[in-house]
């Protein structure tokens, strides 16, 4: 089930409605509608949801709506239902923990945030693996430890989310893309590259094309540096990637002009800014070169 596509078919009228086969994932519409601003699909959904669903759900309107005071209201509600007897939810208790993590890290509540975040992480990964909201929690921890300038902590928890799943497309599209800045600012020039082309092709499959094109916009402008035809091609540098030994020097960052040709091939085809545009055209002209 992916949330997007179920709330673009409603909008679009290929579809009216949807019937629940997993738990929770009306709560995942709901979010993405109101997330994508369609308060009237996410309304469909909402007395379908349980009584701890409709208090993260009345948290999302106030968080969106900038209400800091209803949002943590809301989000106190659905903790202590989620504990209670009748209503106990191990998932949903591991997501709100998240939340609270998050919202703590706004209000400068800095070390609370990293327990809750973690606490959330380890147990949204031992209940479900691989669920959007364990994929979520990595990012949000791993987010957590660079704000802390712990770059190092940060890619480890990337690390934790592997390309080959079971973690959903897009949260390794965007895991890698978080992954590429962190390494660019330890100079890895070149896991970084790979690391965006992963990104890229990521969100092209997910049909985030703004994302693509912002990972893919980052690879040229970082690979143009160096096009070479000695270079290995990005495929072959994902499916050989391996851990450095120690001592070992850093590889010289290049990319291959078929590689570039794919990607600015495929950014031609779609609607760039002035910026875009330039470093597109920069790249073309390297390539008659």
């Amino acid at each position: 089930m992916n949330p997007v596509t179920i709330v673009n078919q409603i909008r679009s009228g290929e579809r009216t409605g949807y019937t629940s086969t997993e738990p929770h994932d009306l709560l995942l519409i709901c979010e993405q509608a109101l997330g994508q601003g369609d308060t009237e699909i996410a309304e469909m959904f909402y007395t379908e949801l349980n009584t701890i669903e409709q208090s993260i759900y009345q948290f999302r309107v106030a968080q969106l709506g900038n209400d800091a005071e209803m949002a943590q209201a809301h989000l106190t509600t659905a903790l202590q239902n989620s504990r209670t007897r009748e209503l106990r939810d191990h998932l949903l208790e591991a997501r709100i923990r998240m939340e609270w993590g998050i919202l703590r890290a706004s209000i400068g509540e800095h070390e609370q945030a990293g327990v809750d975040l973690r606490w959330a992480m380890e147990r949204l990964g031992a209940l479900s693996e691989g669920h959007r909201w364990h994929g979520l929690c990595i990012l949000n921890m791993a987010k957590w430890h660079q704000n802390r300038g712990e770059l190092g902590m940060a890619l480890a928890m990337h690390s934790e989310i592997s390309r080959n799943g079971p973690h959903h497309i897009e949260i390794i599209a965007v895991s890698r893309r978080n992954a590429a800045e962190l390494l660019i600012a330890k100079n890895h020039i070149q896991s970084a590259l790979r690391n965006l082309w992963i990104s890229h092709h990521g969100f092209r499959q997910t049909d985030m094309l703004d994302a693509a094109i912002e990972s893919g916009l980052h690879w040229v402008d970082i690979g143009l540096s160096n096009v070479s035809l000695q270079a290995q091609s990005m495929d072959d540098a994902v499916h050989n990637a391996a851990p450095r030994s120690v001592g070992d020097p850093l590889p010289k960052p290049a990319i291959h002009p078929d590689d570039l040709s794919i990607m600015v091939n495929w950014l031609n085809e779609q609607k760039l800014d002035e910026i875009g545009e330039s470093l597109v055209s920069e790249a073309q002209e390297r390539l008659q070169s």
